[in-house]
């Protein structure tokens, strides 16, 4: 009889703990938007064990890493480079450059038509990467019009 209380006294527990931390991870502002939005306003996907942010501002294709958490890194004694496809089949590989004290910029002009990025981090002699696809523009369709 022993033996049944106490497997149903720890399968109550089991359940009370993960309730719990369902719970906490819900309310935990550090998974808020990973992936997602970036703290530079950027898209963010996975670069295990980081996080990588791309934006397009300025015309400037702009990479940030981020620790586990989403928080910028500092781009200090890191290097990086991005493997740009592009819609029309064509690709090339660009070196990003420093930029500020935690980004980096694909110094190339058409970089922000990308289709797809493929972004490299060299950290401590480890490399981090992560894939990006380009949301094409919404062009306003017919349905849009308001009368």
């Amino acid at each position: 009889m022993k033996a049944i209380n106490l497997k149903t006294i720890v399968a109550a527990f089991t359940i009370m703990l993960l309730s719990i931390t369902t719970t906490f991870a819900q309310k935990n502002p550090h998974n808020v938007g990973v992936p997602g939005k970036g703290p530079h306003g950027g898209t963010v996907q996975e670069a295990e064990p980081n996080h990588a942010e791309v934006l397009v501002k300025d015309g400037m294709l702009q990479f940030f890493l981020l620790d586990g958490d989403a928080k910028p890194l500092p781009n200090k004694g890191v290097t990086g480079t991005v493997l740009l496809q592009f819609a029309d089949g064509a690709s090339k590989t660009v070196a990003l450059m420093p930029m500020g004290a935690e980004g980096f910029m694909a110094d190339d002009a058409k970089a922000s038509a990308y289709s797809n990025a493929i972004v490299t981090f060299k950290v401590n002699g480890k490399s981090v990467t992560a894939k990006f696809k380009n949301k094409p523009a919404a062009k306003p369709s017919d349905h849009d019009h308001h009368h």
